[in-house]
């Protein structure tokens, strides 16, 4: 699909592919393991993406919102690396865990509050601190962005319960969220911008899917023409081959 002058493809979970004009390349939370580990159990994947890893030929940019391994896999982003190059731009705590497998200090960007990162017609900020959510050295550990090109302006959500202060009002043209099961905080999420669009994302099942993913696209979609009415809410079509 194309928003603004964003082409986007959808590849998995919260996994989106931009493309500028100038076709500079970034990529979400990099999701491809058959599973993941979460409270002491495994979460196995239902959905998987249909393009492998390996099919990942171009990225400049891989951009990690936290550790979770439903966001972060790391071989997945080791295989991208190796193909492309490309750099990551996350929280300390990944960048670390990312470092001891090897990847070399100078491809690792280190997320912070209202930080701003340009490459060629492609400038990404990324907001931390909205959900109170620190690593154990104190460290602000979960991240979402605004990435511009152009005109076009986006806003990808990570795992973000509430908006960064910072870009509260915002326009933009679609914001890329997972909808919160509080009615509340969705109407507040969905409030806090000036988004043309609204689509949906980190919806992958998973099995035995104790944790808030397990939920059906189409579903939110109606829940979300009930509490929103006035958004424009999008389900992603997932990406058949690159």
């Amino acid at each position: 699909m194309r928003i603004g002058n964003f082409a986007v493809a959808y590849l998995s979970h919260a996994c989106f592919r931009f493309t500028t004009p100038e076709g500079k390349v970034l990529l979400t939370d990099p999701f491809f393991s058959p599973g993941f580990k979460w409270q002491n159990h495994i979460e196995r994947r239902l959905t998987p993406s249909y393009v492998p890893v390996s099919a990942i030929k171009v990225c400049d940019i891989i951009f990690v919102s936290h550790i979770h391994g439903d966001h972060y896999d790391a071989n997945a982003i080791l295989a991208i690396h190796a193909a492309t190059h490309a750099r990551v731009l996350a929280p300390p705590d990944v960048l670390e865990s990312l470092a001891a497998r090897g990847m070399e200090d100078s491809s690792l960007l280190v997320a912070s509050e209202g930080e701003l990162f340009r490459f060629g017609d492609l400038t990404i900020h990324t907001y931390a601190g909205y959900d109170e959510s620190f690593d154990a050295q104190g460290r602000p550990n979960k991240f979402s962005l605004v990435a511009e090109t152009g005109a076009t302006r986006l806003f990808y959500s990570g795992d973000c319960h509430h908006l960064p202060p910072a870009v509260r009002g915002m326009k933009v043209e679609a914001m890329f969220c997972w909808p919160h099961p509080k009615d509340d905080k969705l109407v507040g999420l969905v409030k806090g911008l000036e988004a043309r669009c609204f689509v949906l994302m980190h919806g992958d099942r998973f099995e035995p899917g104790r944790f808030f993913c397990n939920f059906n696209y189409a579903a939110q979609k109606k829940r979300m023409a009930t509490l929103c009415p006035e958004q424009e809410v999008v389900i992603p079509k997932r990406t058949k081959r690159l």
